[in-house]
């Protein structure tokens, strides 16, 4: 456990993140009024002072916690793929602490509880209010579950859910196009993204009545996702390239060569999605896109952002072919 350190916030956030520099899903996408979900290694938390310093600390866990921990406010969870076994918390304006950079947590998957309590505004916090206080706690887990709200702040407000923008960024995270311009000297290895030694995970997801899942090819621009029935209860998730590719200079590349297992399972107390033997980084994405297919069988929100992209880079390709053109003739 990290001792109480001061924090630097402003806008009411501060970042948790396990990978710096990575774009996400953007905030107010899903979440409550303590947690927005990120992205596969990163969450905003929520602040109840605008623009100060509040306290936070980190304790790491040997396993889930048996029972929740009494006097906060607003307790909430997600999460966050770890692959080089660090996390920091971090100001939104870039405010940092020693305690909280770079602590040591366990490598891959990680559950993150969130817990707050005195999150006064500054127009309204007095000398004799106790400081305001973020702790978080955190285990190793081998399932990538939702996020949820453990304990809601009474006060807290309900934020619209948007389950299908959070699928279409975390599919087009899967799915990223190359940069058009030429590297001069390949990148040197990121260490916050080596994820050598690490176990394949499961994504788990749950509803309370039984639900459609879509049999067939599941478009992702120059990809694919051909999901085959293995039997009434087995599926098979394999990445493949389109039949007809969409962009200029097609992707080649898939984001895993290995097919992966998708087990359906109802109860009496609902159905069950468990996708088995996924890559951990691509654990969290997976969930968010399941999350849309689960409750709106056969909608791709993704598609429309590609054929975007797709358009614009057939345009500039035509235009860089008659500019060639023309070069030749004169």
């Amino acid at each position: 456990m990290t001792d109480w350190a001061r924090l630097f916030v402003s806008h009411y956030q501060y970042a948790v993140h396990t990978v710096p520099g990575v774009p996400g899903v953007e905030i107010y996408t899903l979440g409550d009024d303590l947690l927005h979900v990120g992205g596969p290694s990163q969450f905003t938390g929520f602040c109840g002072i605008r623009t100060g310093r509040i306290e936070a600390r980190v304790r790491v866990l040997p396993g889930p916690p048996v029972e929740t921990d009494v006097g906060w406010h607003a307790i909430s969870e997600a999460t966050l793929w770890s692959p080089s076994g660090r996390l920091s918390v971090v100001g939104l304006m870039g405010g940092t602490a020693e305690a909280l950079t770079d602590v040591a947590v366990p490598r891959g998957l990680i559950r993150v509880r969130v817990h707050a309590r005195d999150r006064l505004h500054e127009t309204v916090r007095t000398d004799d209010d106790p400081p305001e206080r973020h702790e978080l706690h955190i285990w190793a887990v081998s399932e990538e579950t939702p996020w949820r709200t453990v304990l809601a702040d009474p006060a807290g407000r309900d934020w619209e859910q948007k389950p299908a923008k959070a699928a279409e960024r975390a599919m087009l995270s899967l799915v990223p196009r190359p940069s058009a311009r030429p590297a001069i000297l390949p990148p040197p290895p990121d260490p916050y993204e080596d994820d050598a030694g690490l176990s394949r995970v499961t994504v788990v997801r749950y509803r309370p009545e039984p639900v459609e899942v879509a049999v067939g090819v599941l478009p992702a621009g120059d990809l694919e996702v051909r999901l085959e029935r293995v039997d009434g209860e087995t599926l098979t998730w394999l990445w493949a390239t389109a039949a007809e590719p969409i962009f200029p200079h097609p992707l080649a590349t898939l984001p895993d060569d290995e097919p992966s297992t998708v087990r359906l399972t109802s109860g009496p107390d609902g159905f069950t999605l468990r996708h088995e033997a996924v890559l951990g980084r691509h654990a969290v994405a997976l969930g968010l896109i399941w999350d849309h297919l689960l409750d709106t069988a056969r909608s791709y929100p993704w598609m429309e952002t590609l054929r975007g992209q797709a358009a614009e880079a057939t345009a500039l390709a035509e235009k860089t072919r008659r500019g060639q053109a023309e070069g030749d003739a004169e």
